[in-house]
């Protein structure tokens, strides 16, 4: 069974692509997978047991799987688009339309982040590759930069701009992160450049290849389906890119370290409902990566101890909705960890992060304020 879970990811990416071979409304059957993957989570309670991954070859099966996947779901995508949706021309045509691009972004983002990230962390290159180019289809071919050079490194703290602060919505949150990610690759580039001495017109130039491999699959999709193809790719690119920001968005919401100190067991959000580990490629056993960024996906340990989120599918569809993200799930979570996780230095913190929030000051209501 262990062996066999991660195929879910596989079956979300063949579901998408069926849907795109059979044309008509069925193109929205991609973004339905979230729709079952919601309940079934619902039904679901926390799963707690490690896998047991004996022959790690047959575990990675499913993680390569998913770039042929990936790449199939925008060629099969161009292609329907090309030969018409098999309805009538208006309306019709447009909610089809809508709902292959929102699949396009759904499977671009929660099945293929997990994957992607995987990837990133894995030591040799074909596999950091792979996971590049797996970026590529939301337009970020480098994100592992800020991400393994910054995040990692700074995690809930100012200079991490992949931790949200307290009160911030996830619509400010993906401007900002999107941003600052991007400005945070275009300086690391200028300054490898400068140390190399090498001109930007250079094959060696990561911008240049960020910015090619961001048009590269819009022209793919135009080849394949015509102008109107390659529009669709490429408004799912820009779309799937605040949806993985959106994503990034739920797991260190309002967190809090002093920069410098250990990262320790307080410092992630964590999933532990049974869907969550298999999409996420288990990723949601957070904190066990942030302690260990080598660790092998099979490998990382659920920790029912450290700080927990309700599963990903109800976290995200409420992120998009703030009132309820911040009186039903981010505050009552936050006001727990400033009163039982937090250290006195991340306790001195929070007081100021929820004043600047504009939230209750809890920790002086429980005595506790210092």
């Amino acid at each position: 069974m262990d062996y066999l879970r991660y195929y879910v990811v596989s079956l979300m990416m063949i579901i998408g692509i069926a849907g795109f071979a059979l044309g008509g409304y069925w193109l929205w059957a991609g973004l339905g997978t979230y729709v079952v993957l919601f309940v079934l989570a619902l039904l679901s309670g926390p799963d707690l047991k490690p896998r047991t991954i004996r022959h790690p070859l047959l575990a990675d099966i499913p993680l390569y799987l998913h770039l042929l996947l990936i790449i199939a779901l925008y060629i099969v995508f161009a292609w329907r688009v090309g030969e018409g949706l098999g309805l009538a021309a208006g309306w019709p045509t447009v909610i089809a339309l809508v709902g292959g691009v929102a699949s396009l972004v759904w499977l671009s983002a929660a099945p293929n982040v997990p994957v992607m990230h995987e990837l990133w962390h894995r030591r040799d290159t074909f596999s950091r590759y792979a996971g590049k180019f797996m970026s590529a289809f939301f337009a970020d071919l480098h994100r592992d930069i800020p991400h393994t050079d910054t995040h990692h490194l700074h995690l809930d703290t100012p200079e991490d701009a992949d931790t949200a602060y307290r009160g911030e919505n996830v619509y400010k949150f993906m401007w900002r992160c999107t941003k600052h990610n991007y400005q945070t690759l275009w300086a690391s580039e200028c300054r490898r450049r400068i140390a190399l001495d090498m001109p930007f017109f250079s094959i060696k130039n990561l911008i240049l290849w960020e910015m090619g491999s961001a048009l590269l699959i819009p022209l793919v999709a135009g080849l394949i389906g015509g102008w109107l193809a390659a529009l669709l790719v490429f408004v799912a690119q820009v779309l799937s890119k605040f949806a993985v920001e959106a994503l990034n968005y739920l797991q260190h919401y309002g967190l809090l370290r002093a920069p410098g100190s250990l990262i320790e067991i307080q410092h992630a959000w964590n999933h532990l409902n049974w869907w969550d580990r298999v999409v996420g490629y288990e990723i949601t056993n957070h904190i066990d990566h942030h302690r260990d960024g080598f660790l092998r996906f099979d490998q990382l340990k659920p920790r029912p101890e450290a700080p927990q989120m309700p599963n990903v599918f109800v976290c995200i569809i409420s992120a998009f909705i703030p009132p309820i993200w911040f009186k039903a799930i981010a505050m009552p979570r936050l006001k727990n960890w400033d009163l039982n996780f937090a250290n006195a230095a991340e306790r001195t913190l929070a007081k100021e992060a929820n004043r600047r929030a504009g939230w209750p000051d809890w920790l002086a209501e429980a005595g506790q304020s210092n």
